[in-house]
């Protein structure tokens, strides 16, 4: 079963998230910023991440710097609402294997983690 780490400061957003992924039939895991997110990934690898740019502690640029520092392999869908191209040009050269606007709507990101996780 695909695992998916969601992370994102917003509870509501996560609650969103995670009743699409649950629906869906995928498993998640939850972090509130992206320091937690890079815990978490110590001791569990996610087959996918969900990452929110704009986060208290670590934001989203800051994890894909660190994440791509650490070497890991996961494939990364950006949700934000900002939606400037110079926001979605940095996350891509960042790493970033995907950018989805938010609020996020189902239609567009399960046919894209299904096309990143198989």
């Amino acid at each position: 079963m695909v695992k998916i780490l969601i992370t994102d400061d917003s509870l509501f957003q996560r609650n969103i998230i995670t009743e699409i992924l649950s629906e869906s039939g995928y498993e998640y895991i939850e972090a509130k910023n992206g320091l937690a997110a890079l815990e978490i990934l110590k001791s569990e690898m996610p087959d996918l991440i969900l990452l929110d740019l704009l986060m208290p502690e670590m934001d989203g640029f800051h994890f894909l710097d660190e994440f791509n520092k650490s070497g890991y392999k996961v494939p990364v869908i950006v949700l934000t609402s900002d939606i400037q191209n110079t926001t979605k040009e940095r996350c891509m050269k960042l790493g970033a294997s995907g950018f989805l606007n938010k609020p996020v709507e189902t239609e567009e990101l399960l046919p894209l983690i299904k096309e990143l996780t198989e």
